[in-house]
């Protein structure tokens, strides 16, 4: 069962609390805020509790992407060594170039198996301000690579990518591997919208979808709230250069626009992080020797479900 929840007795937007950005307590933010020492970084902490979003210009040199690419290139000419999700197929398969570049298709955990692809995914200024959301170290769990658009429809994180207990103690990053061009079907999002009344499973218990509790039908009428709460709104369109990071909160709603221009590609990486102290929800499916966090070189934390003994 699915329905739209608000409790308002609580001190955050969501009746499953948050991180101190999702306060009701305008000035306990503010009060926060003022003690960044940063004039940028605090105005970009600023916008990303008000809007649910922060651009990050620049932030992942054209020097790192290119070695991330070449190292991709490198390890998917080896058989066997990546895993990869292609829509309507199994959960995973092993990497098939053609296939990558169907829409919607997507190689997963790459900056978990790749050195190249953590320090894209844990570059300085993207670290420093994960650092800032989180008040400590953050961990990655989730890594996905594009080729082209996903072309999915406007939808909310939290549905899908899960962290036990805190649903809304997530954020993730997008990151262009290129100039995204006109046609390619670019990231589009609603500012503000992360604060809508929200849409809840399993009778108001659950911001995750699970299809064997829920039916398809739940998640549709989710798709369909959205469309009916934010529909009329127009979306920005994330026209990004190579190297800009966007970083968006875990329900802000978000999807692709139309590709118009078949197979100009857009080549991405999308990342899902937590603070390290918590446990992605896909630990309770692998066995404890899986359950790996491995420290990185940035002094984060990254995991992965695919690939647990070579994070």
């Amino acid at each position: 069962m699915t329905g739209a929840t608000m409790d308002e007795s609580v001190s955050f937007h969501s009746k499953f609390g948050g991180l101190w950005y999702d306060s009701r307590d305008e000035a306990a933010i503010v009060a926060r805020l003022a003690a960044v020492a940063d004039r940028q970084t605090r105005e970009r902490l600023a916008s990303f509790s008000r809007s649910g979003y922060v651009i990050l210009e620049n932030a992942v040199s054209h020097f790192a992407i290119d070695k991330y690419l070449a190292a991709f290139d490198a390890v998917a000419a080896e058989p066997g060594r990546l895993l990869m999700n292609v829509p309507f197929g199994p959960m995973y398969q092993p990497y098939d170039k053609a296939d990558l570049l169907l829409p919607g298709a997507k190689v997963l955990d790459s900056a978990m198996i790749l050195p190249e692809g953590e320090e894209l995914s844990f570059s300085l200024p993207l670290s420093m301000f994960l650092q800032h959301l989180f008040d400590g170290p953050a961990l990655a769990f989730q890594s996905l690579h594009f080729e082209v658009a996903s072309t999915q429809p406007v939808h909310q994180d939290t549905a899908y990518v899960v962290v036990d207990k805190h649903p809304l103690h997530m954020v993730a990053s997008w990151i262009a591997l290129e100039d995204v061009q006109i046609g390619a079907g670019e990231l589009v999002y609603f500012p503000g919208s992360h604060h809508l009344p929200e849409f809840t499973y399993d009778n108001s218990a659950s911001k995750h979808f699970d299809f064997a509790r829920d039916g398809g039908e739940a998640n549709v009428a989710h798709l369909q709230y959205l469309t009916d709460k934010i529909g009329h709104e127009e979306p920005h369109h994330f026209m990004a250069k190579k190297g800009d990071v966007l970083i968006w909160h875990a329900d802000l709603p978000y999807g692709d626009n139309l590709v118009t221009k078949p197979g100009v590609t857009r080549r991405s990486l999308v990342t899902h992080y937590c603070p390290a102290g918590l446990t992605p929800h896909y630990f309770k499916f692998l066995a404890p020797e899986n359950q790996n966090k491995l420290k990185t070189a940035s002094g984060n934390f990254s995991c992965s479900m695919y690939y647990p003994n070579q994070a």
